[in-house]
């Protein structure tokens, strides 16, 4: 997949796929190096991210891991995923995606709704809600939803 297509971005195009496909394997293949959208592809479902200017045996290893079920990103991009900046705890990549219901749950919680509101919207209890938070926290390495949504932002897992 790449970033840009004419009609479509990329990170659109994961959100419809996903749901749909979520053991599918995606592995991205584009020009694009922003940090914010390497990482958005890379937390919402892709396994993969290579820029187009990759050496062929590079390329061929990326698709080998991929199809293998492991994670890849090209090595020419980890430096700027781990851009050493010590601006946030958590400046490196976190290559566990996340599930289909942890993003919807982050995005609500961005949106500003309560755990019980969000239960009742998702159709689920309140506790399941409360460990999808909880597993939120662990996995951006936070402790509470402010420092929640601030690193999901950073992360480019959710947009302004």
């Amino acid at each position: 997949m790449d970033i840009q297509f004419p009609d479509i971005r990329g990170t659109e195009l994961i959100r419809k796929i996903i749901p749909f496909y979520p053991q599918i394997r995606i592995l991205v293949l584009s020009s694009v190096d922003h940090k914010s959208d390497v990482k958005y592809m890379m937390q919402n479902g892709c396994s993969g991210y290579m820029l187009k200017n990759v050496a062929f045996p590079v390329l061929l290893e990326a698709i080998r891991d991929v199809a293998g079920g492991q994670k890849f990103i090209d090595p020419s991009l980890r430096a700027l995923l781990n851009d050493g900046s010590g601006e946030h705890k958590q400046q490196q990549l976190a290559l566990v995606p996340l599930t289909h219901r942890e993003q919807k749950i982050l995005e609500l919680i961005a949106q500003g709704y309560t755990s019980r509101h969000i239960a009742s919207m998702l159709f689920l209890s309140h506790r399941t809600i409360q460990n999808n938070r909880q597993a939120l926290y662990q996995k951006f390495g936070v402790h509470n939803t402010a420092e929640l949504i601030k690193e999901s932002m950073h992360q480019g897992v959710i947009r302004k």
